[in-house]
């Protein structure tokens, strides 16, 4: 199942990220805040597309266990992961994307340097039109 009519930067973005991270680490799991801070976007643009993707069934879900949320005194975290059943689709929606130049370059690694030309800071992410 396709999981957007239109495809936003925001989506396309946090799909390549999931792909690309998921290519490098079989067992890449990852949870909403850290993609979001990666890909330089706010939660609240990050989180639905997250749901979408799991909804399509393209991205699984686990809760995180929760006596570690509750000794660091914070909520527990969902992470995600490419669905392996799904991973064809994934690759192939990116691929997509690619020959239309509407993705960009992730970093593919924690640590890795920004990606050149996002911004960050307060309205990084918003829509420009």
């Amino acid at each position: 199942m396709e999981p957007f009519t239109r495809w936003t930067r925001v989506a396309i973005d946090v799909t390549r990220y999931a792909c690309e991270q998921h290519l490098a680490d079989r067992n890449f799991e990852f949870y909403g805040l850290q993609a979001a801070e990666e890909l330089h976007y706010g939660p609240g643009s990050v989180y639905p597309v997250l749901r979408r993707l799991e909804a399509a069934g393209w991205l699984l879900s686990r809760q995180e266990e929760a006596q570690e949320p509750r000794v660091r005194g914070r909520p527990r975290r969902t992470y995600y992961r490419v669905n392996p059943d799904q991973l064809g689709a994934v690759q192939q929606r990116v691929a997509e994307l690619d020959a239309r130049g509407r993705t960009r370059r992730l970093p593919t690694r924690p640590g890795a340097p920004a990606v050149p030309g996002v911004r960050s800071g307060p309205g990084a992410g918003e829509a420009r039109w």
